[in-house]
């Protein structure tokens, strides 16, 4: 990436007052004003300006004997690139297949993070003032030189302009974009402190404003083309006080996920040092979704026979066949999708054993608030662009356990009364979406979507599942459904046994 050195003009003390937002110059420089009063009451501003150090150029093979040939290469691999070495690391943008789910749930409406989305709508200029602001407390709070943490920008700035679609960053100059990555990752930075209730010292005017905004905010910082590197965020928190802070975001997060802001005590996350995330969507993603090591070992093979499986199932065949839905409560992560049987009758006849095989299909509860869709829709959008080949042999079940969880509910939900049912059993609690509006969205997410190894697991137990049924299940189960029909039928074919009775006890003898 070619950049021209971005200079910087900042004060030259210690104490911070911050009376006024930093602001850009004619220059596109970024200038912190402060005021420091004399013994005369007269304002002294002692200004010294600093500049990034030069981008060194790099080395090009020259070797041009075929100019048509080297134009290929270079197309060749800067799609390998895009497709195979940054994949994970990549700045996705929302895949064509749910383009259709609404804008709502894919374009920010507060705040734009990193380029794709950045001055394109009025909406968003506010937050770039607050933006400096930001930017001007993380400087206070970390008491080092500002250079020295812009500096740290500096270092990663070439890597993370790789990471985005060369032709988003068309409109911006060299020069606009490690000013943006600084003062976006600065603004995620008081966000996340502000949102964990660490506000000691913050500005009076940055906290009222995260508070005031603050639900269109962490739905917007979780959409997948609102993200910026994640090594950038990670730099501007090794400068803090507490640069462990994000943890605690993640675990309100994750606790919000599952309606629990309100708990008196918000459980920790249990970190996992091995984890790189690429930005701020896939870190929270990762502690959402969880892993299923604990419970599965071998994955589960289609049934044989020539009958074809179908691939969704609704509510209604579900309870035919003995299957409950109820929601799991037990496990943490939303990959916690599973098929539990059990048996509730018992006879002993001739020394063997029967009983009636049930099951209960556990899955994680669904909590449809505005932001909780807008969370699974990204990041089930961040798993289809990650991961191409949901059957690749090395691919784990939570690398498409969003797509798999919402692939459920897309087959679980398709009429109203559906909804209502599973509201009643819990799998589905709070308010937020109606119930149209949830039709809608997994109307479209079951038509548009990969589907995920654990939803594919689940539909594989289910099939074998209905196989193994007893016909005792079959009768037992038709007996349930039918129950009222059969009384009815009963309490008729009584009467007109005791009609029959009567009318033969009054034959003479």
């Amino acid at each position: 990436m070619s950049m021209e050195p971005s200079s910087w003009v900042v004060p030259c003390y210690s104490g911070w007052s911050m009376e006024e937002a930093a602001l850009w110059n004619s220059e596109d420089r970024i200038s912190f004003q402060t005021s420091l009063p004399s013994h005369s009451d007269s304002v002294q501003l002692q200004m010294v300006e600093y500049a990034a150090p030069a981008t060194p150029t790099p080395t090009q093979d020259n070797d041009c004997s075929d100019p048509t040939i080297q134009v290929f290469k270079e197309v060749v691999q800067s799609f390998h690139t895009d497709y195979l070495d940054s994949m994970e690391r990549k700045m996705h943008k929302i895949p064509p297949s749910l383009i259709g789910v609404g804008t709502w749930y894919i374009q920010p409406v507060t705040v734009a993070i990193g380029p794709y989305h950045h001055g394109l709508r009025p909406g968003l200029l506010e937050a770039e003032r607050v933006k400096h602001v930001a930017a001007t407390q993380c400087i206070t709070d970390s008491g080092r030189p500002v250079q020295e943490m812009y500096d740290a920008v500096f270092a990663v700035s070439a890597d993370a302009h790789s990471l985005y679609y060369p032709d988003e960053l068309a409109r911006f100059r060299d020069d606009d974009f490690l000013p943006m990555m600084f003062l976006d990752g600065c603004f995620l930075v008081q966000f996340m402190r502000c949102y964990g209730d660490d506000v000691d010292g913050m500005d009076e005017a940055l906290n009222r404003y995260f508070c005031a905004n603050y639900e269109r905010i962490y739905t917007d910082i979780m959409m997948l083309e609102n993200q910026i590197p994640w090594v950038v965020v990670q730099n501007i928190l090794k400068f803090m006080p507490e640069p462990s802070l994000w943890e605690d975001f993640v675990a309100a997060m994750r606790a919000g996920m599952k309606n629990q802001m309100n708990s008196k005590k918000v459980p920790p996350i249990d970190v996992v040092p091995t984890y790189e995330p690429p930005h701020l969507l896939g870190l929270v993603r990762f502690y959402i979704v969880g892993n299923n090591d604990d419970i599965k070992v071998d994955r589960p093979t289609a049934p044989g026979g020539d009958k074809p499986m179908s691939l969704s199932i609704s509510v209604a065949e579900l309870a035919d066949v003995g299957i409950t839905i109820v929601p799991e409560t037990e496990k943490t992560g939303l990959v916690h999708m599973t098929l539990e049987k059990k048996r509730l009758v018992h006879r002993r006849l001739g020394g063997k054993k029967f009983g009636f095989l049930f099951g209960d299909l556990r899955v994680p509860p669904l909590f449809p608030t505005d932001a909780n869709a807008t969370w699974l829709v990204n990041m089930a959008a961040f798993e289809l662009c990650k991961t191409p080949d949901f059957e690749g042999a090395d691919v784990k079940d939570e690398d498409s356990a969003v797509c798999s969880y919402l692939h459920l509910f897309a087959m679980l939900l398709d009429q109203d009364e559906h909804v209502h049912d599973l509201r009643k059993t819990k799998v589905i609690e709070g308010g937020g979406l109606t119930s149209k509006e949830m039709l809608e969205l997994f109307t479209g997410i079951g038509k548009n979507m990969r589907l995920g190894k654990c939803y594919l697991d689940i539909i594989i137990e289910i099939e074998k599942f209905k196989q193994r049924r007893s016909i005792w299940l079959k009768l037992y189960l038709f007996f349930i459904k039918h129950w009222t029909k059969i009384m009815a039928v009963v309490t008729v074919l009584g009467a007109v046994i005791g009609i029959l009775s009567s009318l033969q006890a009054l034959k003479p003898s």
